[in-house]
């Protein structure tokens, strides 16, 4: 039986945080939080509307000690980020802070993700292991199911055989296309156990397609994921998906927020050139008196969508936090929305054979 779909649908109606008086934006703002759906029997839990992403961050030890110090009280990591450095990196620099007494454990929220080759039940809950005492934790806060596909048995795949063998030609053993809703299915279940046992605070999911959480529901115990991580800005606007977290009360979390950095030249050029150049992105920085990134990121907290920018300069860092001074009014958030392209706008994960999820 799925947990508490009322307590769930409540969370996918949570309110947008509000613009606030202050000119400044910045530290009080970043504690506004959203509620995530209740699961089990797992107390309440709450996750800032604005995080500090650690995707690509060249210094990730630095960065996350500066962010936290800015303001910033979630943090969102990963087991493969950075070659595997980031998660150590992150957790050295909360452990410091905490040591420091500049923050307390109770009031960061950290949030890891599973990889892809630890899929099924045992390898899981070793994933989780590993992160954790990488991040020198006893508890992470939000713990992710980062990808609904297989792992890979090499990294040099060939274009010509994957065409003429299909997008699964070099899936690792156990990962192929019939085997991979089952295979989900038994990590959820240690993604489960791991939340019984107070491992995590909260589980979900992130890149699964509504196909993906479809056949996730039919199998799972604990219902429904807290967050749903993805690919979504102006470009790439997912508004099924939108759509049927809102109806599941699952929480989306965007990355790639000001346009995805994997994309080449050409894709963003096919898009109508990059996100933060856009026209109505422009209008609206100018309007406000803001920079073309926080248009972004409010036009994502204005659909009640929880953003992670990174930054690896404290300038940037400090920009991304004062998103609370201004408000895009209907007719701006229209003029922003116009610029989705479908399934053209996605740009990440550019160089896997099934980044575009079409499969069981």
């Amino acid at each position: 039986t799925h947990t508490d779909a009322a307590a769930a649908a409540a969370a996918g109606s949570a309110a947008a945080p509000a613009a606030s008086s202050s000119s400044q934006g910045g530290l009080v703002e970043l504690s506004s939080t959203v509620q995530l759906p209740q699961q089990g029997t797992a107390p309440a839990v709450s996750m800032p509307w604005v995080g500090f992403g650690t995707y690509k961050l060249s210094n990730a030890r630095a960065a996350v000690r500066t962010a936290l110090r800015l303001g910033y009280r979630a943090l969102d990591s990963a087991y493969i980020y950075g070659g595997e450095k980031t998660e150590p990196e992150t957790g050295a620099a909360l452990a410091a802070a905490l040591e420091a007494g500049e923050v307390t454990r109770e009031e960061v929220f950290v949030t890891t993700k599973h990889w892809r080759k630890f899929h099924g039940y045992e390898p899981s809950l070793a994933c989780l292991k590993t992160s954790l005492r990488r991040l020198q934790l006893a508890q992470v806060d939000l713990w992710l199911m980062h990808w609904p596909g297989p792992a890979w048995r090499t990294m040099n795949r060939r274009k010509d055989e994957i065409a003429a063998h299909g997008p699964f030609h070099y899936a690792a053993a156990g990962h192929e296309e019939d085997a991979l809703p089952a295979l989900r299915a038994e990590t959820w279940r240690a993604m489960e156990d791991a939340l019984e046992q107070g491992l995590t605070r909260a589980i979900g999911v992130s890149n699964f397609s509504v196909r993906h959480l479809q056949a996730l529901k039919q199998t799972a115990r604990v219902w429904p994921p807290a967050v749903n991580q993805v690919e979504l800005n102006p470009y790439y606007q997912q508004r099924e998906l939108q759509a049927y977290c809102a109806e599941e009360g699952i929480v989306l979390q965007a990355y790639a927020s000001l346009g995805g950095q994997d994309a080449s030249k050409a894709t963003t050029a096919s898009l109508g050139g990059p996100l933060l150049e856009a026209p109505p992105v422009a209008a609206a920085a100018e309007a406000h008196g803001a920079t073309a990134a926080q248009v972004l990121l409010r036009w994502a907290l204005q659909k009640r969508i929880i953003v992670i920018p990174k930054a690896n300069r404290e300038a940037r860092a400090t920009e991304n936090t004062r998103l609370f001074h201004f408000s895009l009014s209907e007719p701006e958030m229209a003029a922003i929305d116009s610029l989705d392209r479908g399934e053209a706008g996605r740009t990440c994960w550019r160089n896997d054979p099934l980044r575009m999820l079409q499969f069981e």
